[in-house]
């Protein structure tokens, strides 16, 4: 097990359901987890559509759009096409190169969706899609799914869409996550899925070693990167940059500021299992966890609560008794503040490169 720049001791110990399974109760366990996750939709035939073809240095950028649900004709919601950026680097005919899910954040760039990561808006800390191209990856950045061109704007009868708005897009968001809560689904299923249906698109790459495909995200785009590893295990490296957090913690009476509902997951503490469980399934996959040492503030106690967790997590994912590949980043630079610093970037490019190139 890599754990570099740990630098304060584990205060929370995460609950773990079983240490130690032989594989038919790793799997009954999984199995278990896949259902607290939500149920998934079927899945349709993968078309693609190819909008936009860009040469810039190194290679191509595309713009394309895939299928990723059916139309739901009771909510009246209808098909569910992801927009995204597909960079593809310079190559000999034949080659196959390894490739990387460039998982956006939120927040108030609900408006940014893939254009940040892709390199054409918003904080060059978060352009981590662009910067793993430059580095020879084919890079796709889709669109999450209450974000920019994804959010489904030409059928929403509530809004109109000419300007950002973050109170708007929450609003839509909080109803999106309601309509899927009825189709027993959570906003973690639907991250999920949708990451999975990226690695589909990739599998119909000619060029795409299908054996090293990866995906990063921060903040909200990080917490979907380790929903969408434990769920599909195409993906062989995932990095998750401030992201993952405990559900069971955040939504507690001693949590130090409330979460939105639509955060939660239902029946996970019934059924006694944490987030967690979780992390401890990605094993034997490489995972990378990042945390800032004063994200919320030097001294807020939040800040605090998130490292520990991200130690803890290292700890369940190594729970089995056997030493996997997670590495947790605690970093101070630029005061440890919420965000993915030149530093932390340069080693986890460097960490991923070890893994997925040969």
């Amino acid at each position: 097990m890599m754990i570099r720049k740990i630098i304060t001791a584990i205060l929370i110990i995460l609950p773990v359901a079983v240490s130690g399974q032989d594989a038919t109760g790793r799997e009954a366990e999984r199995a278990t987890l896949l259902e607290l996750l939500g149920d998934m939709p079927e899945r349709p035939e993968l078309k693609t559509e190819w909008l936009e073809t860009v040469e810039i240095d190194g290679g191509v950028r595309y713009k394309i759009k895939y299928l990723s649900e059916e139309a739901e004709p009771v909510l009246g919601a209808p098909q569910d096409w992801v927009y995204a950026y597909l960079f593809v680097p310079e190559h000999r005919p034949g080659d196959k190169l390894p490739a990387m899910i460039a998982v956006h954040q939120d927040d108030v760039y609900f408006h940014l969706g893939k254009d940040e990561v892709a390199g054409l808006a918003g904080k060059e800390s978060m352009q981590y899609g662009l910067h793993l191209f430059e580095r020879g990856y084919v890079v796709l950045c889709p669109d999450r799914y209450y974000h920019a061109e994804s959010r489904n704007f030409d059928k929403s009868p509530w809004f109109e869409f000419d300007e950002p708005d973050y109170s708007r897009d929450m609003a839509l968001f909080d109803n999106h996550v309601g309509m899927m809560m009825l189709l027993g689904r959570s906003h973690y299923s639907k991250e999920a899925y949708d990451l999975s249906r990226a690695v589909d698109l990739l599998y119909t790459l000619s060029y795409v070693d299908t054996d090293r495909i990866g995906a990063i995200g921060h903040s909200a785009g990080g917490v979907a990167v380790g929903h969408g590893m434990f769920y599909d295990e195409r993906i062989a490296l995932a990095v998750s940059s401030c992201g993952v957090y405990d559900v069971t913690r955040v939504f507690s009476y001693s949590t130090p500021s409330p979460f939105p509902a639509l955060m939660s997951l239902p029946g996970l503490v019934k059924e006694g299992y944490s987030t967690a469980d979780f992390i401890k399934h990605i094993y034997p996959r490489s995972l990378i966890m990042t945390r800032g040492a004063s994200e919320w503030g030097k001294g807020d106690e939040n800040s605090q609560l998130f490292v520990d967790e991200v130690n803890g997590f290292a700890a369940a994912y190594n729970s089995g008794g056997n030493e996997g590949d997670v590495t947790v980043i605690v970093f101070e630079e630029e005061d440890g503040q919420h965000d993915f610093p030149p530093g932390v970037r340069e080693e986890v490019y460097t960490l991923i490169d070890q893994r997925l190139k040969r």
